[in-house]
């Protein structure tokens, strides 16, 4: 057996072995699915533009015209895009009573899309706009709608505030009901899968170490090395799509030749 398939089957009986599952996945996950990711070397997008100049939360509010053209752009590609078979695997274990919750760094809704329930999503969504004047929340299309007809400083409809896409940017704090969503999931866990993230953005980057520092357990999937990678019980630095549901398949058939 080559080392790939023992470190399948072992991260196929820890989730086994553990009685609350938590899944915090990353941008790895959506690549897969034709979203760019923000970090990968050559291709990242932060390779591309100054995340400081497009995705901070100053730069937004002084040029909103610079930073909505290159979100609409990274946003159509979000709006197209279709789960893959790491997404549909998760939901699979989901239905399987093996996996309690899901902590998502994605904007992408990717995990609803494929029928995943509990899913926390811990830097907002892309499908939402917020004034950020009196945070009422409409859906996106409102926004795209504005800008669309030349509106370059959308505003809200109840008190002509600027609009945002709900999610977080630089410079922005994570909302404390996430927070706390977020923190209780990881704290009731016994294991923790992370797939696809780079683990490099806080405080999202401290949930492993939280987790271990509790007695869980920590496996990880992720095409490039992590910090953590030492302290996790398996690794596999390969593609979500091509290993995570060789994984919930042994799970499911270990499960039903249980009963």
């Amino acid at each position: 057996m080559n080392e790939l398939n023992t470190k399948i089957k072992k991260f196929a009986q820890i989730i086994l072995d553990a009685q609350n599952v938590v899944a915090l996945t990353g941008a790895g996950m959506g690549i897969e699915s034709g979203i760019a990711d923000f970090r990968s070397p050559g291709t990242g997008l932060w390779e591309k533009v100054n995340p400081d100049e497009f995705a901070s939360i100053h730069s937004y509010v002084s040029d909103p015209k610079k930073n909505l053209d290159f979100m609409l752009e990274l946003g159509m590609a979000i709006f197209k895009a279709k789960p893959n078979k790491g997404h549909k695997a998760l939901t699979k274990l989901q239905k399987l009573d093996k996996l309690n919750g899901i902590l998502t760094q994605n904007i992408d809704g990717l995990h609803q899309k494929a029928h995943s329930k509990d899913v926390v999503e811990l830097h907002g969504t892309a499908y939402e706009a917020i004034c950020m004047s009196c945070g009422h929340i409409y859906s996106i299309t409102i926004m795209i709608d504005q800008v669309r007809n030349g509106k370059y400083s959308p505003s809200c409809e109840a008190c002509t505030g600027l609009l945002k896409p709900n999610a977080i940017f630089f410079g922005e704090p994570l909302r404390s009901e996430t927070l706390s969503q977020a923190d209780r999931l990881i704290e009731e866990c016994d294991l923790l899968i992370v797939l696809g993230s780079s683990l490099l953005v806080y405080p999202v980057a401290f949930y492993p170490r939280k987790a271990l520092s509790l007695g869980a357990k920590l496996a990880i999937i992720n095409i490039q090395e992590t910090d953590i990678d030492a302290s996790a019980d398996v690794v596999i630095h390969d593609k979500i799509g091509d290993v995570f549901p060789l994984i919930v398949n042994i799970v499911k058939n270990e499960i039903e030749e249980g009963h």
